[in-house]
């Protein structure tokens, strides 16, 4: 008690824990509130003042000099002085945003020179602790020291202008001083020597093997590039980037290796260290300086691979397709607010209606008067069950709600791009993309503002061992760490046997609610009661739906194609072999196909299983029609869309044009994105499940046909059929059993015509404009005013279903259905009034 009582008595020491205070509110009031960089320039002049008048107030004092207890209140106005650099550092970047172990360390450590001027009346492993922390205190602002050595020089040439420039001798200070604190401090008691000396021991050891593990994958990502490069005898299949990427093995330091310079700030060049701020490649993730990265980056250097390639393989490996989403203005200070989710489940019909309504913010402000406002662009990339589609979407402008057209995807994209790369008014666009994706683009948001839009999904339910489960469609895109989300789901009939997840409450007439943070992962299960017969009728057509039975045909395969990945296990891999041994095998390694020997079995599943992902060459089977092929899903992989310019996908799409079939049997797993898009475009007959059903369809010699035509689709997932046939009925079901025929039949109607290319079929332009569906085909718009309609020649088809809504979700009645309507209400007001009009007559 008597060294804080001496601490608080101290004058001089209490007014600098006061301007210290003011100086750290200062520093936080432009992190968390908005103020233009004007006001902000002002806060940061207001840090720097508190600064030097507690210098002066110190050295006037005197307490500077030996022997007069200045050292503590010393180390305030160093904490003052560094909180002043960060607040200088906003506008001067000379470090990008720390990492977050790098701000936290930072802090303890400034939290930990407060401390120092109480250790006296702190216990004996306290004490061990904070000297540990010194240790680690004096490595970090040696590291800071030794990054802004080269703006030192300049900052003392420049300090006559109000002392700021002085902000880069912060680093050197507490580095010097910190040796006077651990000297001025027990420092001769030897636990607190191992304490310190253990601090800095342990930072170094952390440097030193981080350093190691960077060499590492720097070593092997270049050896297997350079070896891939230059590969001779003849043009490889696929780039060096992407077999790099089948043989790299994903963890955090790969990851920084591959993001350096693209996020994590480098030493590459005198010009990069001094005008370090940005990437001209389109990657949308915030840069960061991480001093790990750096040591490393610097003494091991970074790969050979461009910028471009290290892009591809982040989009493969780590799911960040997000990030390097094409855009036309930025997103950087946008995030998700809120989500509302609204869905309404037909379980006698196993589809459902889902209506998602986003709301994005703009965390940033005007930064200065008459400055242009801070337009950003909105980009979110929703993921769907298989075979759903997006059949509405709303923008609200100016606090209205509009609904999109829906018109040709060429159409849609000219207007977008064109609107907002030059006229920054309000557009909303929703593309399809391939792997059951789609885009959203919002612009503009401004500074300061929320925008709202909502997307409609038309989708089927999965089956899944009896049951009908409905997951929640979530999305990428800006940051949704403190989203709420409001769920609400209706159901048709009464679901049986329900299970849901623990966020949600029954609510009136079996509703399901529920309010909180946003959840990506969530969904709701139910007894599969069967498929009822209902027919949704419109435009001289009927569609009914039909339990998918498999039609099995026959199947002399007389070669088995095995797609081995690291998904596959070596007793899967054995137990296949001695299935198919009477057949011939074959196992695509090294960019050749290899038939499998008893001699060479083992070595070539080695091989292959070291990849991480594979990418069958279709082209290389030699007989589709008597071969099979078994796979294995591996979620994380390149897309068809990352083989564009490939020698692989040119050769591919050669073979697609003409024709061919093959059959594919998966034995588990999500298929991989390469594989998604081929099934999309009915490259192959398809079939999945274990090793004992495959046995029996390999000893039955049969194999499930293609059942899909003009007039039947198939929805596997969901364990359905849907015809459409000539005619009209009375609806019992909804429209958007028109919409998942429409969508999923100009998916088999273009087949592999979506990776081929070709012209444009009128009729499935059509279809979709009818249907008002998101296809390859087509988009759905919204434009601000009528008139960029117009000029865009985007029309709004009358014989269409229009936007999909929740209070639509019912039948539509047709023209004549209305006059049986209007009929039959008049006939029951004649029987009701009849018997009264006769009354009349009578006493007349």
């Amino acid at each position: 008690m008597k060294i804080i009582r001496k601490r608080f008595n101290d004058k001089i020491y209490c007014t600098g824990l006061i301007f210290l205070t003011v100086a750290l509110i200062a520093f936080l009031i432009p992190e968390l509130f908005p103020i233009d960089d004007e006001d902000e320039m002002i806060w940061f002049f207001l840090n720097h003042a508190i600064t030097v008048g507690y210098f002066l107030t110190l050295w006037f004092s005197g307490r500077l000099r030996r022997g007069r207890e200045g050292l503590h209140p010393f180390f305030l106005f160093l904490l003052m002085f560094l909180i002043s650099a960060y607040a200088l550092n906003r506008f001067i970047p000379i470090f990008e945003v720390s990492a977050p172990w790098f701000a936290v360390t930072i802090i303890l450590c400034s939290v930990n020179y407060f401390a120092f001027a109480f250790i006296r009346i702190a216990p004996v492993p306290v004490r061990m602790v904070m000297f540990f922390l010194l240790g680690l205190s004096i490595c970090c602002f040696l590291y800071m020291a030794i990054y802004i050595l080269p703006f030192t020089g300049i900052g003392m040439l420049a300090s006559f202008f109000f002392g700021i420039s002085l902000h880069t001798l912060v680093p050197l200070l507490f580095f010097l001083y910190t040796i006077r604190l651990f000297r001025r401090s027990n420092a001769r008691r030897k636990p607190y020597k191992l304490a310190f000396w253990s601090g800095i021991g342990i930072t170094v050891l952390i440097v030193l093997v981080y350093t190691m593990l960077w060499g590492i994958n720097v070593v092997q990502i270049n050896r297997d590039y350079s070896r891939l490069s230059v590969r001779r005898g003849r043009d490889p299949y696929l780039p060096a980037w992407l077999q790099v990427a089948a043989h790299i093995t994903p963890n955090p330091v790969t990851e920084k290796v591959l993001k350096a310079e693209l996020v994590y700030t480098t030493f590459n060049g005198w010009d990069r260290l001094f005008f370090n701020f940005g990437s001209s490649l389109n990657w949308n993730e915030a840069r960061k300086h991480d001093p790990l990265v750096m040591i490393a980056s610097t003494v091991c250097g970074t790969t050979a691979m461009t910028g471009e390639e290290r892009i591809h393989i982040l989009k493969s490996l780590y799911d960040s397709r997000y990030e390097a989403e094409e855009r036309l203005w930025s997103g950087d200070d946008l995030q998700t607010t809120h989500v509302q989710t609204s869905a309404h489940i037909w379980p006698r019909l196993r589809m459902a209606y889902t209506e998602k309504t986003v709301s994005v913010k703009n965390n940033s402000i005007v930064r200065r008067r008459g400055q242009w406002r801070n337009s950003q662009e909105a980009i979110y990339i929703f993921h769907l069950p298989e075979g759903a589609v997006v059949s509405s979407l709303s923008l609200w402008i100016n606090d209205k709600e509009e609904k999109g057209i829906l018109t040709t995807k060429a159409k849609a994209d000219s207007a977008y791009k064109t609107i907002v790369g030059t006229e920054r008014r309000d557009p909303s666009v929703v593309h399809w993309q391939e792997g059951n994706t789609v885009t959203v683009r919002v612009f503009p948001v401004m500074d300061n503002e929320e925008r709202q839009f909502k997307l409609g999904i038309t989708a089927p339910l999965s089956l899944e061992h009896g049951a009908l489960i409905y997951r929640n469609i979530y999305f990428d895109g800006p940051s949704a760490g403190s989203t709420g989300e409001d769920v609400d789901i209706s159901f048709e009939t009464p679901p049986a046997d329900l299970e849901r997840s623990g966020i949600f409450s029954k609510g009136k007439d079996g509703q399901l609610t529920a309010s909180g943070p946003y959840s990506a992962d969530w969904q709701v299960s139910f007894k599969d009661e069967g498929l009822d017969h209902q027919i949704f009728s419109a435009s001289n057509k009927t569609f009914t739906v039909a339990p998918y039975r498999k039609e099995l045909a026959a199947a002399d395969i007389s070669d088995v194609y095995l797609d081995i990945n690291s998904a596959w296990s070596k007793q899967e891999y054995n137990t296949v072999l001695a299935l198919i041994r009477q057949k011939r095998i074959w196992v695509y390694v090294n960019e050749m196909m290899e038939q499998v020997t008893d001699q060479n079995k083992s070595d070539l599943f080695e091989q292959a299983a070291g990849r991480r992902f594979s990418l069958f060459p279709f082209f290389e089977v030699s007989q589709p029609v008597n071969a099979i092929v078994i796979t294995k899903g591996v979620a994380n992989s390149p897309s068809v869309d990352d083989l564009e310019n490939t020698r692989f996908m040119d050769t591919l799409k050669g073979w697609l044009s003409g024709g061919q079939d093959v059959m594919l049997y998966n034995l588990g797993g999500e298929l991989s994105p390469y594989m998604r898009t081929l099934k999309e475009c009915r490259t192959f007959r398809y079939d999945q499940g274990d090793i004992a059903a495959l046995k029996e369809l390999l000893d039955a010699h049969r194999f499930p046909a293609s059942i899909e035509n003009d007039q039947r689709i198939v929805i596997e997932s969901a364990g359905m059929t849907i015809t459409e046939t000539p005619g009209t009925e009375v609806s019992t079901a909804p429209d958007h059993l028109q919409r998942l025929f429409a969508y999923n039949h100009i998916m088999h109607a273009m087949g592999p015509r979506l990776l081929t290319g070709g012209e444009e079929s009128d009729s499935l332009v059509a279809e979709a404009a009818a249907s008002y569906v998101v296809t390859p085909l087509s988009s759905l718009v919204v434009l601000e005013k009528y008139e960029d309609y117009e000029r865009f020649n985007i029309k709004d088809g009358n014989n269409s279903l229009k936007n999909a809504s929740l209070k639509g979700k019912g039948a539509v009645p047709e023209p004549h259905e209305w006059a049986l309507i209007v009929i039959g209400i008049l006939l029951i007001v004649y029987l009701k009034f009849r018997p009264v009009s006769f009354k009349r007559v009578a006493d007349i």
